[in-house]
């Protein structure tokens, strides 16, 4: 969430939530289903990720290279979930055997 600098201070749609997902080569089980996978940012790195002040391209990437690579765990879901008109809670419910 951020405030927009072109709102009045006073203006209540002044603030902005927003969100990216950063994908990078699936290096865990997931690659088995793709070639890419999230980047998953570890608590100790949020504060420097979110920093303002950090816009050098060269820090960002050694930034991200510092990412350990995350440990998803794949399973079987509901062909719902190809549709991006669906959004339930049960379409992260596992079917069948992982």
């Amino acid at each position: 969430m951020w405030r927009d600098p072109d709102k009045a201070t006073d203006d209540p749609t002044r603030w902005l939530w927003t969100c990216t997902v950063l994908t990078t080569t699936a290096q865990d089980a997931a690659g088995q289903i793709h070639d890419r996978s999230p980047l998953v940012l570890p608590d100790d790195l949020l504060a420097d990720w979110l920093d303002p002040k950090v816009t050098d391209r060269e820090s960002v990437r050694e930034m991200i290279k510092s990412v350990p690579a995350p440990v998803l765990t794949p399973y079987p879901v509901s062909k719902a979930v190809n549709n991006v008109r669906n959004n339930r809670p049960d379409l992260l419910t596992p079917i069948g055997p992982a």
